[in-house]
């Protein structure tokens, strides 16, 4: 899965809702080998899953 962030607001995936929302998504993709991404501008992420 990717994400697409807009940059004038690069934090907003860390906070909630979204953050509990991508870790559980990380976590079922991860079941299937899968991952998700994080665009923020130039600045990519994996979220790990926990």
């Amino acid at each position: 899965m990717t994400v697409l962030v807009d940059p004038e607001h690069p934090d907003v995936w860390k906070a909630e809702p979204y953050a509990s929302g991508l870790n559980a998504m990380a976590k079922k993709a991860a079941t299937s080998g899968g991952y998700v991404i994080v665009f923020v501008g130039d600045e990519i992420v994996k979220i790990p899953p926990a």
